[in-house]
This record gives structure tokens, C-alpha cells and sequence, in this order.
């Protein structure tokens, strides 16, 4: 697992709106929420842990982006507004500190 956990960071990049909204509008787009890493969804997704993922789904520490939060994200679409990796299907993101990137 730490060997996945491992090549995985090494695709975690930034990016803005603009470059998410296809993937938005495709449903594939999840939001890491509160301290959970996007590194340690990756890897359940990508190791098929459904049991981890359905309890994050489940208590909202993994949900789709919000209609206030998509609201948020037009309003300055080329501004840098998470860190994101994809696992096919699905791009996680763990959106910046309101000081990095939003407010």
C-alpha cells in the first residue's frame, strides 16, 4: 500500500476551475473534505476499498462539489483552487486553504 501511496503523490498537482469543469459536469469529481487526504482515497479507489469509501461517502467526508462551492469556482474559474489526482474515473481534490486559493 505505501508503495502506491508513494507513486500516487507523485501525480498530485494543482489546479484551477476551468481545467475540473468537464470533469464536474461528468460527475467524476469528488472533494476531500476536513483532514482526510486525497492520497488515502486514491489509494482505496484505486484499491478498490469500497467499505473505506462508502463510510466516507456516508458521514460527507468525501461528496460531489457543492452548488455554492461550484458558484464560488465560476466566479474566478483560472484561479488555482485545489490539489487533485485522478483515479480513474474519478478526480479527488482537496480544495487550498482559503489563504492559498479561495475566498
Amino acid at each position: 500500500m505505501q508503495e502506491l501511496k508513494d507513486k500516487l503523490k507523485t501525480e498530485v498537482e494543482e489546479a484551477d476551475w476551468d481545467l475540473l469543469r468537464v470533469h464536474h459536469e461528468n460527475g467524476a469529481v469528488f472533494v476531500a473534505k476536513g483532514n482526510l487526504d486525497i492520497l488515502d482515497v486514491a489509494v482505496a479507489v484505486a484499491q478498490d476499498k469500497v467499505q473505506f469509501v462508502k463510510i466516507w461517502l456516508d458521514n460527507g467526508d468525501i461528496a460531489r462539489p457543492t452548488d455554492d462551492e461550484v458558484s464560488l469556482f465560476e466566479k474566478e474559474p483560472y484561479k488555482k483552487i485545489c490539489k487533485f489526482i485522478i483515479v480513474q474515473p474519478y478526480v479527488i481534490i482537496k480544495l487550498l486553504d482559503e489563504g492559498e486559493g479561495l475566498s
